[in-house]
């Protein structure tokens, strides 16, 4: 598989930080690549990322809440261990990393993490962040004959819009 090259990813996440932006809070703006940030691995190259809507729907097809996804796909040399020792330190709850995620001190949170490795021919781990108006999931993977740790992450947000 052929990754985006350097260059073209970094003209890539700029357009998609400037012309892709929402609301989630009336007075706090969501951007793309403001969010991929803050979750990102050190030194971890982003590959192609994406905001859309989530389409949140009931179950007759009705519209509920505006609400986001944003993905992407992050790529490291470093090994699995390290990347969850990295996401275990990140998302221990303390008010200097849920200032850098941007979950507010005060909204309760859960965090599970989770090793789908046995009987895989590859390491495979899930962290699942939920909070009141955020779904975080972070899938890593890495094949024994692989170069690279990938980390794919995706955030669905729900949007306060005031009326």
């Amino acid at each position: 598989m052929q990754y985006v090259q350097p260059v073209l990813s970094k003209v890539l996440a700029f357009l998609c930080a400037t012309a892709m932006s929402a609301v989630a809070f009336a007075d706090e703006p969501v951007t793309l690549l403001g969010t991929i940030v803050k979750w990102r691995y050190p030194d971890a190259e982003i590959g192609k990322s994406q905001m859309s809507d989530a389409a949140t729907i009931d179950r007759d097809g009705k519209r509920t809440v505006p609400s986001s996804v944003l993905k992407t796909t992050m790529m490291t040399r470093d090994p699995v261990d390290d990347v969850i020792a990295f996401y275990r330190e990140l998302l221990t709850r303390d008010a200097t990393n849920d200032s850098k995620l941007g979950i507010g001190v005060t909204v309760g949170r859960s965090v599970v993490f989770s090793d789908e490795s046995d009987g895989c021919p590859f390491a495979f781990h899930t962290i699942v962040v939920n909070s009141t108006g955020t779904s975080t999931t972070l899938v890593i993977t890495r094949g024994a004959d692989e170069e690279q740790t990938r980390i794919t992450w995706k955030q669905y947000i729900k949007h306060e819009v005031g009326g």
